[in-house]
């Protein structure tokens, strides 16, 4: 199995559980700040569809999965690449789409982070932290109708909300910038975080972890709302001792 990597903690957990069933061979670029367990097998010199042909002619792998963040500063630096040129605008789910359709033009089926990822995904109900009080119950109400259209228009997927107003809303910046952004102006905010009405999980999985519970606890943020089902939430040993530390409640909400 070819295991295409971005940077943060899901191509690691990924390999871990593939190995179980898989040869894995790791292929990612050397503009990633990859994580410090991943040691690829390949580091391509820029987001190049040159040298990834190379790999799969000389690997000929049946099966290949992506996973991790590609962050928006590669992407429009390497806009003129051989690969962007090819898809239709710069939009995730275009990228997205077009990666797909190259990869199974080269014979290879891609296989869904999910498939290696089932035990981390987002379950209802309040996970961690106290329940949410009525007047909360509508900001994550509220979040969640302005974070939907925001997921389905492409622009970001997470919102901070606080009394009924919205003080962030995510772009290319991604989620911890705009919950910093958003609990800088107001304490004691709600994060919403949820997926698009027709996300292509066959790559695209909305994802947070500990260091997005950090973010929240130090900017003094109370809540974060995930939609369940539709959404990762990994490091969970470390997020619950977050959760306890700062008093930040986390959550997964059905939709």
């Amino acid at each position: 199995m070819l295991l295409l990597a971005g940077e943060g903690v899901l191509p690691v957990l990924i390999r871990r559980e593939a190995e179980k069933t898989f040869r894995v061979v790791v292929v990612s670029c050397r503009l990633f700040q990859l994580h410090p367990q991943l040691v690829p097998e390949y580091l391509l010199e820029h987001l190049s569809l040159e040298e990834l042909s190379a790999i799969l002619k000389k690997e000929k792998p049946e099966v290949l999965c992506l996973a991790g963040k590609v962050p928006k500063v590669h992407v429009f630096a390497s806009e003129t690449s051989s690969f962007f040129t090819l898809c239709r605008s710069l939009r995730d789910r275009d990228i997205v789409e077009d990666c797909i359709k190259f990869l199974r033009d080269q014979g290879v089926e891609v296989l869904s982070p999910f498939v290696f990822l089932k035990a981390l995904v987002t379950q209802e109900g309040v996970l961690f932290g106290p329940p949410p009080t009525e007047e909360e119950w509508w900001d994550i109400e509220y979040g969640f109708r302005v974070a939907r259209f925001l997921a389905d228009e492409e622009i970001g997927q997470t919102v901070v909300v606080k009394r009924g107003t919205i003080v962030a809303l995510e772009g290319a910046e991604g989620t911890d910038e705009t919950i910093r952004r958003g609990l800088a102006l107001a304490r004691g905010g709600i994060v919403v975080k949820v997926a698009r009405s027709h996300q292509n999980f066959l790559v695209d999985i909305p994802a947070v972890g500990a260091e997005t519970i950090r973010v929240i606890g130090e900017g003094k943020g109370r809540i974060l709302a995930l939609e369940s089902g539709k959404t990762l939430l990994v490091d969970r040993h470390e997020v619950q001792s977050l959760s306890e530390r700062f008093g930040v409640t986390v959550l997964g909400v059905a939709k």
